[in-house]
């Protein structure tokens, strides 16, 4: 199987080193892209090549590499060799000309045939068309069926590039990370638009985290949630909070606000009282800036104090490796708020939406200040 054909409308085929290197194959697939999931140079003195736009991306099939990043120009080079365009904007960062240069590109794309292959068209390149398809074709894989998970849709696009090329097998990291994509809705506007997602931001974090943990030290640099959504508004209450806070039960300091509450299948759900029915002792929360005099001592765990200097109780304890919960969950890195010493509230009147005034209430709620005009908290969050 030098090279085999995805089932669509688009000449779309996917290979290894052997498929790509078979001059005729090239010719008589009259391929016109070739994108290489790998350190690869092409033969320009063939004519079967001198005439080919390439691309070429230097991963590892490895587990840990990130291949998510580079999803974006890999869908909008696939593309444009197809379809003579690139996703939404600017083309010209889009693929590359014969000259494998990433930059030039010609004015007058025309539709063609592309090539994606790796070293064994298995893993990467298969990796690179399945983020293609996910991204061109989301109703095929149930992108409108409230059902459908990414691992479900990933699984689905994996399944659809199986029926002509059976061999095909990303490797667990990718099949993870092409969930991600899934979920952060396939990112394609430009080369960049993964990199600037926080989505992708806070993976990469939770990476560095983990690679620091395994070596028993704390992160060299700390990314404090709350300061990332007042630089940029964005995230809302996707962590299924809503319109909740966890107080200090001795000071009723606000110390977490519903954005920032990590889901935790321990968790009871409280009641407007402020009672706790949690049947897990803790609460588990994002790293938060009133956080900041603790974590920067750089330990690798301790204690979280309320951040009231009149009250200073202790509320919880952090491990930057994690550690599994009572309820039996492991939980990396965990920022835990002990159940007893906090009170889950539900508050009334908090602004559903995620605009500027909802990031002010959070803030505020957090003890954070905002500058003049920003938005204050309403009445009834007080």
């Amino acid at each position: 199987m030098a090279l085999n054909r995805i089932n669509g409308e688009d000449d779309l085929y996917v290979g290894g080193i052997f498929g790509v290197n078979r001059a005729q194959s090239v010719l008589d697939h009259k391929i016109s892209h070739i994108l290489s999931v790998i350190k690869f140079s092409l033969a320009r003195d063939n004519d079967a090549y001198r005439h080919v736009e390439h691309l070429s991306i230097d991963i590892d099939d490895m587990e840990d590499s990130d291949i998510l990043v580079h999803l974006p120009k890999m869908v909008r080079f696939i593309d444009r060799g197809l379809h003579g365009t690139a996703p939404e904007s600017t083309k010209e960062s889009a693929g590359a000309k014969p000259a494998d240069s990433a930059e030039n590109l010609s004015s007058n794309p025309r539709p063609g045939a592309v090539l994606v292959h790796c070293a064994m068209g298995k893993s990467r390149s298969v990796t690179a068309v399945i983020a293609y398809l996910l991204w061109k074709h989301p109703h095929r894989f149930g992108k409108f069926s409230p059902a459908t998970t990414a691992q479900h849709a990933v699984a689905q696009a994996l399944a659809w590039v199986r029926q002509t090329r059976p061999v095909a097998e990303p490797n667990d990291g990718f099949m993870r990370q092409l969930e991600l994509w899934w979920d952060m809705g396939c990112p394609a506007d430009s080369d960049d638009a993964v990199e600037r997602h926080p989505a992708y931001q806070r993976w990469v974090y939770k990476r560095e985290v983990e690679d620091a943990a395994r070596i028993g030290r704390a992160p060299d640099w700390i990314r404090f949630e709350d300061e990332e959504v007042q630089a940029s508004p964005t995230k809302n209450d996707e962590g299924g909070g809503g319109g909740v806070e966890l107080r200090c039960k001795k000071c009723r300091r606000v110390l977490a606000t519903g954005p920032f509450i990590v889901p935790h299948q321990g968790q009871g759900q409280g009641n407007d009282n402020g009672n706790n029915t949690n049947k897990c002792p803790h609460f588990f929360v994002e790293a938060l800036s009133w956080m900041r005099p603790i974590l920067e001592e750089g330990a690798l765990d301790g204690r979280l104090i309320c951040p009231n200097t009149r009250c200073a109780a202790s509320i919880g304890r952090y491990a930057w490796q994690g550690f599994k919960c009572s309820c039996g969950e492991w939980v990396a890195p965990a920022f835990s708020l002990q159940s007893s010493k906090v009170d889950r509230v539900v508050v009334a009147g908090r602004r559903p939406d995620g605009g500027a005034g909802a990031v002010a209430d959070r803030m505020a709620a957090l003890g954070i200040r905002m500058p003049p005009g920003a938005g204050t908290r309403s009445k009834e969050n007080l």
